[in-house]
């Protein structure tokens, strides 16, 4: 409220008896008091608001989280991987590459080049940009003494976001819903999500014999976990499997780590569209929503339905309706097995 409006609710209240004009002391303190009380009512409702940890955002949210957990925020990790570089010269650590679109890598470690070579590269930023496909990294922004071209023949990958808001304040309910005690399931899920790019879990135990511990994957978008962060979480709670106690997981309690195995979801359909958006924009916005549907189903639930996928598109901004909706080449749900997770796959939109 602002000054005048509390120094008029205050005389409101004032019994008559008083003068309440400019220049006597009823006014003029309580005049005094409306200045100073005046923003207290957003303040009040901002402190009251923090009291919510849903309505919490970045230091404040890591703030509220870790005293009470000491879970912390994952941090974003930089995209690596190796170019094959061909030459006579010698690649100094620190060397830049480049690929099309202007993102550089930086060589980890000094290599001889004769011939050809193999140099271990690093992303100079941290996050997803980093992560490119093969034959992707082929320019070098400052030329080298007698090296005449680089590539990657592999995807370079690893490169992860920061965990978001809702990613850190969903895996402190985990924490909270599901107790971790003395190597028991909730325990194994928890320390699969400690690591940078994890974002499902499921845990299976005995499956390969006594003391025996299956850990699937998938990563934050709902994909397959990449061989990468496979053997990362195999590394953090067991190494090489061999429940020697190298890792999170108690000694004897051996833990295999392995990713989801994805199940592509083909979608077609005619939809009618708003004239303010264009087919290629929409189109994509329909990737987008089904793509968003099915990684929240990662783990949760055993089908993909029919009417979510329905739903998902008829939520896309630019979608008028929707006509004829087939999900891998039916109108009914998809099964989706224990260890699988439901993937995008070809997307068939024909507009009338």
């Amino acid at each position: 409220m602002s000054a005048s409006d509390i120094l008029t609710e205050m005389l409101g209240n004032m019994p008559e008896s008083y003068q309440k004009t400019i220049g006597f002391p009823t006014y003029d303190l309580l005049a005094a008091v409306s200045l100073r009380m005046e923003g207290t009512d957003t303040a009040i409702d901002e402190a009251r608001q923090q009291l919510d940890p849903e309505n919490l955002h970045d230091s404040a949210l890591d703030r509220y989280i870790y005293p009470r957990s000491g879970l912390e925020r994952k941090a974003a990790t930089f995209a690596h991987g190796s170019l094959t570089v061909t030459g006579t010269g010698t690649v100094e650590q620190g060397t830049l590459f480049e690929s099309g679109g202007g993102v550089q890598y930086y060589a980890t470690e000094t290599v001889a080049i004769e011939g050809e070579g193999t140099v271990p590269v690093t992303c100079t930023v941290d996050g997803t940009a980093g992560n490119l496909p093969a034959h992707s990294v082929t320019q070098m922004p400052v030329a080298v003494q007698g090296i005449a071209s680089c590539d990657n023949p592999e995807p370079i990958g690893g490169g992860y976001a920061e965990e978001s808001d809702s990613e850190y304040y969903a895996r402190y309910l985990v924490v909270l819903r599901t107790p971790a005690t003395s190597g028991n399931i909730y325990h194994y899920m928890q320390w699969a999500l400690e690591v940078a790019g994890v974002g499902h879990v499921k845990v299976f135990p005995r499956v390969q014999g006594v003391n025996t511990v299956d850990v699937v994957i998938a990563d934050n978008a709902g994909q397959p976990a990449s061989p990468a962060l496979v053997k990362s979480v195999q590394d953090y709670i067991d190494p090489d499997s061999e429940g020697a106690g190298r890792g999170q997981a108690p000694i004897g309690a051996q833990c295999f780590v392995t990713a989801a195995t994805g199940k592509a979801i083909t979608v077609s359909c005619t939809v009618s569209k708003s004239d303010t958006v264009t087919e290629d924009i929409l189109t994509s916005g329909i990737k987008e929503s089904v793509a968003a549907y099915l990684a929240g189903t990662v783990f949760t639930q055993d089908y993909v339905s029919y009417a979510q996928i329905g739903a998902a598109i008829m939520d896309t901004p630019g979608v008028i309706d929707y006509a004829g909706l087939k999900v891998s080449g039916g109108i009914v749900n998809i099964a989706i097995a224990e260890r699988e997770c439901p993937v995008l796959g070809e997307v068939t939109i024909t507009y009338g």
